[in-house]
C-alpha cells in the first residue's frame, strides 16, 4: 500500500512520525525491506512468470505443427527469433523509459499485451508469412515485458536484501517452467493446438494481471505519485547521464559476454528441452513430464543463489553456476534413453538456469550506478534475449541438418567455459559513493 502525506509518497513498511503527518522509514535492515516490499516482489514474480509464458510452452507446439503445416522445427522457432530481435533492439529503450517513468505502467501494458499476443498465435494459418506475422505481435509485447520492467521495481526497494528478494522475484519463471509445459501439453490434448494458444493466454491472464494492478510499484512510481509533494520528498532520483552510466567500459562488455555466452546455452536448453529429450531417447510424454523438472531446480537454486550473493563475492558463484551444464550436457550424451540420467541433467540444467538472471541483474546493480539500472539491464537483457532465441534457432537448425543433437550439445561446452572466464575477470566490486548504491 502506498499513503500520501503532505511532504509526499510513502509506502508499505512505513511507520507514522511528526515529521510527516506522520510518516516515516522503517530502519534499514532486510526485515524492514521485506515488511515494506514483499508485495512489489510478489507482483513483480507473476510478471516475470509471465514473461517466460512462450518460453516453456512454443517448444510443446513444434511438432503439432510440424504435421499440420509440414513445416520444419527451424521455420517454426524462427518466430521466436522475430520476437526476440525486436526485443534486443527496443530493450535499452524500455530500461530508459523504466529509470524515467517507472514499472508500475509498463508493467501493467506488458502483461495484458503477452496474454492477448500468446492467444492470438492459435489464428495461425497454413502459411509460414501468417505465423511469423503473428510472432511481430508477440514482438510488442517483448518489448514491454523485459526483465528490467521487474527487476528495476525490486533494486529501487532493496538494498540489504537485493539478491534474495531478486531470487525471489525471478522464481517467477522457474515456476512458469513448472506450470507451463504439463498444461500446455494438456491443453493441446484435450483441446488441439489452437485453442490452447488461447486457453494458455487466458489463464495467465486471470492469474497475473491483478497482483500487478494491486501491487506493483517502486521508488520512481511513488516519485511520480508525489510530484505535488516537495522535491526534497520524492523517494525515487533522477536517472544519471548515459554518458556516465558505464555501458561503454570494458566491464560492462566482459558482462554483457558472460551473460550472452550462457544464456545461449541454458535458454536454449531450456527452450528446446521436450523436443531434446525426446530425440534422446524418451516419449514424448516422459520428455513433457522430466521437463517440469527444470522449475523445480531453477527454484532450488535461484534461492541459494540469492542469499549467497548478499554474503559472497557474486563473480566467483557466476563462474561456478555457468559451468554446471557442462555436466548436464555430458551426461545426456553418454546416457541417451535413459529417464533417470536424463532427470539428473535436467536438475543440473535447472541449477544453472536458475541462476543466470538472478546473478545478471545482482551484478549489474553492485558494479554500476542504480540510477541507470533500468537502462543498463535493459540493453543486457535485450542482448542476452537476442542469444536466448538464435540459440533455439541453430540448436533446432543443426537437429534438421544432422537428425541429432548432439554435436550442438558438444558445441555448447566451450561455450559454458567463456561465460565463466569473463565472470572471473570482472574483478572486485567498485566502491561506489553512498548516493551512488543508496536505493
Amino acid at each position: 500500500m502506498i499513503m500520501q502525506c503532505k511532504n509526499g509518497i510513502v509506502g508499505m513498511g512505513m511507520k507514522k512520525t511528526a515529521a510527516c503527518d506522520g510518516y516515516a522509514s522503517l530502519p534499514n535492515t532486510p526485515l524492514a525491506e521485506w515488511r515494506g516490499g514483499w508485495g512489489i516482489v510478489l507482483a513483480a514474480c507473476a510478471g516475470v512468470a509471465t514473461s517466460a509464458l512462450l518460453s516453456y510452452s512454443s517448444s510443446l507446439f513444434i511438432e503439432p505443427l510440424q504435421q499440420e503445416f509440414g513445416w520444419s522445427r527451424a521455420q517454426i522457432v524462427s518466430g521466436n527469433a522475430i520476437a526476440a530481435l525486436a526485443g534486443a533492439l527496443c530493450a535499452p529503450f524500455t530500461g530508459l523509459f523504466v529509470d524515467r517513468l517507472g514499472p508500475r505502467r509498463l508493467g501493467i501494458a506488458a502483461v495484458i499485451a503477452m496474454c492477448l499476443a500468446t492467444a492470438m498465435l492459435g489464428l495461425t494459418g497454413p502459411q509460414i508469412w501468417n505465423w511469423r506475422a503473428l510472432w511481430v505481435v508477440v514482438a510488442i509485447a517483448i518489448v514491454l515485458i523485459q526483465p528490467s520492467v521487474w527487476t528495476a521495481a525490486v533494486t529501487s526497494v532493496f538494498t540489504h536484501s537485493r539478491g534474495f528478494a531478486l531470487a525471489v522475484t525471478l522464481c517467477g519463471a522457474s515456476i512458469a517452467s513448472i506450470i507451463i509445459p504439463p498444461l500446455t501439453y494438456a491443453l493441446i490434448e484435450e483441446f488441439g493446438w489452437r485453442l490452447a494458444w488461447a486457453a494458455l493466454g487466458g489463464i495467465w491472464a486471470l492469474f497475473t494481471l491483478p497482483l500487478v494492478w494491486f501491487f506493483l510499484s517502486s521508488a520512481r512510481d511513488r516519485e511520480r505519485l508525489s510530484r505535488a509533494g516537495s522535491p526534497a520528498s520524492a523517494a525515487g532520483r533522477a536517472p544519471g547521464r548515459l554518458r556516465d552510466s558505464g555501458i561503454l567500459t570494458l566491464r560492462y562488455a566482459k558482462l554483457a559476454l558472460a551473460g550472452v555466452s550462457i544464456a545461449a546455452v541454458v535458454v536454449t536448453l531450456g527452450v528446446s528441452l521436450v523436443p531434446l529429450l525426446s530425440s534422446n531417447g524418451l516419449t514424448r510424454a516422459q520428455a513433457a513430464g522430466t521437463a517440469s523438472l527444470l522449475g523445480l531446480s531453477s527454484i532450488g537454486g535461484r534461492l541459494a543463489i540469492g542469499m549467497l550473493l548478499d554474503r559472497k563475492n557474486g563473480r566467483f558463484l557466476a563462474a561456478v553456476c555457468v559451468s554446471l551444464p557442462i555436466i548436464g550436457l555430458l551426461i545426456l550424451i553418454h546416457n541417451p534413453g535413459s529417464l533417470l540420467a536424463a532427470s539428473i541433467a535436467v536438475l543440473i540444467f535447472g541449477l544453472s538456469l536458475g541462476a543466470e538472471l538472478d546473478i545478471m541483474a545482482y551484478l549489474t546493480s553492485r558494479y554500476f550506478r542504480l540510477e541507470n539500472f533500468g537502462f543498463l539491464f535493459g540493453t543486457m537483457g535485450g542482448l542476452i534475449g537476442l542469444a536466448a532465441a538464435n540459440g533455439p534457432l541453430v540448436f533446432n537448425a543443426s537437429y534438421d541438418a544432422l537428425h541429432s543433437y548432439v554435436p550442438a550439445m558438444w558445441a555448447a561446452i566451450p561455450i559454458c567455459l567463456v561465460s565463466a572466464t569473463m565472470f572471473l575477470i570482472l574483478g572486485p566490486y567498485p566502491s561506489l559513493s553512498p548516493s551512488e548504491t543508496a536505493t
